[in-house]
């Protein structure tokens, strides 16, 4: 064939042809539902990061206040930040206020009753039980509508350890 012949050939060809789009088609499709599951995995274990760095400061907290004040018996969901307008003398006026107006603990961006979706409880003597965690500590968190089994809860025990349930 004659390099004028190629040329025709190949002029009279325009655009893709049915099968090719198809292919292309279906590779995005197999890589998007590879990558779908793996980016929902990756949030649901930021947000879990997230709320595991409240839990410790939660219960790094717990175990100082009780270390400054043994007697002092606390044990309760924490669900809101605390406001004040004058800092009380005696955490047990309110522990919550306490904590965070002597700087124990810092503001924790809460929505409602959660932060990134968990539930947390406190309890200085080292007895917060959560939903689904297998043992106590002196605070835990815990999500009832993890999808996740291996994000639905944690806890910090008397000694400071982190445990995962």
């Amino acid at each position: 064939m004659s390099r004028m012949g190629e040329r025709r050939v190949l002029a009279g060809r325009k655009g893709f042809t049915l099968l090719e789009v198809m292919i292309v088609v279906l590779i995005a499709v197999l890589v998007t539902m590879a990558a779908v599951p793996a980016y929902r995995k990756a949030q649901e274990r930021n947000r879990y990061m997230s709320a595991l760095g409240v839990l410790m400061e939660m219960g790094n907290a717990a175990r100082m206040l009780h270390e400054q004040y043994p007697s002092l018996v606390f044990s309760s969901n924490f669900t809101s930040n605390a406001t004040w307008t004058e800092c009380p003398s005696d955490p047990a006026e309110d522990v919550k206020v306490f904590l965070q107006c002597n700087d124990y603990l810092t503001e924790i961006p809460f929505s409602g009753s959660t932060f990134q979706g968990y539930s947390y409880k406190i309890s200085l003597t080292g007895t917060a039980s959560c939903s689904g965690c297998s043992g106590t500590g002196v605070a835990c968190m815990y999500d009832s509508d993890a999808s996740v089994s291996d994000y639905r809860c944690a806890y910090i025990d008397k000694s400071g350890n982190l445990y995962h349930n």
